[in-house]
C-alpha cells in the first residue's frame, strides 16, 4: 500500500512539472470566470474579444498593413491560440484567427508579431514551460486572416527536464538578425537567431542566469532600436522567491554594458550576465527572510515595461510589493548621465492572493515615455480604496515628478469588471491605447476582451 501511495505522488508530481504547474501556482477551481459583455456598457472600443495575454512576451500586439494585429489565448474553453484583426481605417473588427486550437489555456503564451523585410508579418507562440517546441506562422497575402500552415522549431538544452516560454521578437538589422528571447536553459532567459526571419534558427544561447543555489527565474523585459542595441530591464527571480532588485543592462555586439557605456562583459567569451553584473536601478530593502504567511517578499521589484526615448534613453516601470494590499508603481528614468528612479502611483491590490505581485500593471508610450498609463484599484495619489475595480489611469511624468507631484487622470470609472495591463502602440501621429476589461480570475481562467481607444498625438 505505502509503495503504491508513493507511485502516485511520484506520477502527481511528474504530471506536475511536465504541465508547467510547477512554474507557477494551480490555476484558481473555486469558480469560472465569465464576463457578461451586455452587463457592461462602455464606450471604448473592442478591438478583440476574448483578448487574454501576459506582459512577458512582445510585441503582443502590432499595427501592420492598416490593421490592428493582437495575439491572445482564449481564456474559456480549450485555450486556443488567438488572432484577432481590427480595421483601424474602417474601425471595426474584421474577425479571428485560430492560430492553434486546443493549444493550453494560459495566458503566457499568446502570440508575438513581427514584420518580415518582404512585407509579410511571422506570428510565433509557445507554451508555459510544458515543452521544447516554439510555433510559427507567416501572413504573406492581402487578407489578414489568411495565414499559412503552421511550423514549429524545436528548442535544445544541455538540461533535459528544460523548457520553453515567453516568445520576444527584436530586430537586429545591423547584424542582420532577428532574435527571439525566451525562458529556456537553466530556467533562464536565452535567446535564438533567425538569418530569414523566422523560417530557421540558430540553436539557443544562455543570455542572462540566475544566481545561488535555487533554480530561480529572472524576469526579463526588452526594448530594442531595431538596428544594433536591446535594453534590459531585470529582475533576480520570481518576486516570490527572492527579494528583488531592479537592474538594467545594454546588450549589442555580443557585449553587455552600462548605461553610460561602461563595458561588463562579452557573452561569449565570460557566459551569461549575473543580476551581481548588471546594474542596481532599485535596491530593495525588504527582510532577507519571506515572513510567515507571505506569498512575495515585501520590497521585492517585478519589471513591468521598458521602452527607449527619442535620444535612445532607457525608461523602465515596475512594481514593487509590499503587501497583497500595496502594490506601489515606480519609474526609473536615464537621462544620459544618471538614473532618476522614484515613486508614482499606488498600484492597490493584487489581482488575486496566490500571485501576490501581480498588479493592474504600468506602461508606457513607446515613443514618449513620459506619458504613463497604470491600472490601479485605489487612488493611485493617495492609496485611499475607493471600493472599486481596476481601473486605467494616464498621467505625465516629467523628471521631477514623484507620487505627490503627478497629477493622474481617470481613462475608466466607476467599472462593473476589471480593467488591466494596458499596453500603448504607436504609428506616426496615431496612438492606440488598449487594455484587458472583463473578469480575471487567475492566468489559467479569465475572460476578457481588448479594449480601449485610438487618439492623434
Amino acid at each position: 500500500m505505502e509503495k503504491n501511495l508513493r507511485s502516485f505522488y511520484i506520477v502527481l508530481l511528474a504530471l506536475a512539472f511536465g504541465s508547467g504547474l510547477s512554474a507557477e501556482r494551480p490555476p484558481n477551481p473555486d469558480r469560472k470566470a465569465e464576463y457578461d459583455r451586455t452587463a457592461d456598457p462602455h464606450d471604448f472600443t473592442v478591438f478583440m474579444e476574448e483578448g487574454g495575454w501576459c506582459w512577458f512576451q512582445d510585441p503582443r500586439a502590432i499595427i501592420h498593413g492598416g490593421n490592428l494585429f493582437i495575439g491572445s489565448i482564449k481564456g474559456s474553453g480549450t485555450g486556443d491560440a488567438l488572432i484577432g484583426v481590427y480595421d483601424l481605417e474602417a474601425r471595426k473588427p474584421l474577425g479571428i484567427f485560430v492560430a492553434r486550437k486546443h493549444f493550453q489555456r494560459d495566458d503566457h503564451n499568446s502570440p508575438v508579431f513581427i514584420r518580415r523585410p518582404d512585407g509579410s508579418l511571422l506570428a510565433t507562440y509557445a507554451k508555459h514551460h510544458k515543452d521544447k517546441f516554439h510555433y510559427s506562422r507567416i501572413l504573406d497575402s492581402d487578407n489578414p486572416l489568411a495565414w499559412g500552415e503552421e511550423f514549429k522549431h524545436k528548442r535544445n538544452s544541455p538540461n533535459k527536464k528544460d523548457r520553453v516560454t515567453y516568445m520576444n521578437l527584436y530586430e537586429m538589422t545591423n547584424e542582420g538578425l532577428l532574435y527571439n528571447f525566451y525562458r529556456g536553459i537553466d530556467y533562464n532567459p536565452t535567446f535564438v537567431t533567425s538569418a530569414d526571419y523566422g523560417e530557421t534558427w540558430s540553436e539557443p544561447v544562455h543570455f542572462f542566469a540566475s544566481e545561488g543555489s535555487k533554480r530561480n527565474r529572472p524576469y526579463l523585459r526588452y526594448a530594442g532600436n531595431g538596428e544594433d542595441i536591446i535594453h534590459l530591464s531585470a529582475t533576480n527571480a520570481h518576486p516570490r522567491s527572492f527579494r528583488n532588485n531592479l537592474y538594467h543592462a545594454v546588450f549589442k555586439d555580443g557585449k553587455f554594458y552600462k548605461a553610460d557605456g561602461t563595458f561588463i562583459k562579452d557573452l561569449e567569451q565570460d557566459g551569461p550576465l549575473l543580476p551581481s553584473e548588471a546594474e542596481v536601478v532599485y535596491a530593495s530593502t525588504g527582510p532577507d527572510r519571506k515572513p510567515e504567511g507571505a506569498d512575495s517578499f515585501p520590497g521585492a521589484a517585478w519589471t513591468s515595461a521598458i521602452e527607449l526615448d527619442a535620444d535612445g534613453h532607457p525608461h523602465m516601470a515596475y512594481s514593487v510589493h509590499n503587501s497583497n494590499e500595496d502594490i506601489r508603481y515606480r519609474l526609473a528614468s536615464w537621462d544620459g548621465d544618471q538614473w532618476t528612479d522614484r515613486e508614482i502611483a499606488y498600484g492597490g491590490n493584487c489581482l488575486y492572493a496566490r500571485e501576490s505581485s501581480y498588479s493592474g500593471l504600468v506602461t508606457m508610450d513607446p515613443v514618449d515615455p513620459t506619458l504613463v498609463f497604470i491600472s490601479s484599484d485605489v487612488d493611485p495619489s493617495t492609496g485611499e480604496d475607493t471600493g472599486g475595480k481596476h481601473e486605467i489611469y494616464r498621467a505625465k511624468i516629467g523628471p521631477e515628478d514623484n507620487i505627490s507631484t503627478i497629477e493622474w487622470q481617470a481613462v475608466t470609472e466607476n467599472s462593473p469588471v476589471r480593467n488591466i495591463r494596458p499596453m500603448i502602440l504607436r504609428e506616426d501621429n496615431r496612438r492606440i491605447a488598449l487594455w484587458q476589461r472583463g473578469d480575471f480570475v487567475d492566468f489559467t481562467n479569465y475572460q476578457l476582451d481588448t479594449v480601449g481607444f485610438v487618439e492623434n498625438t
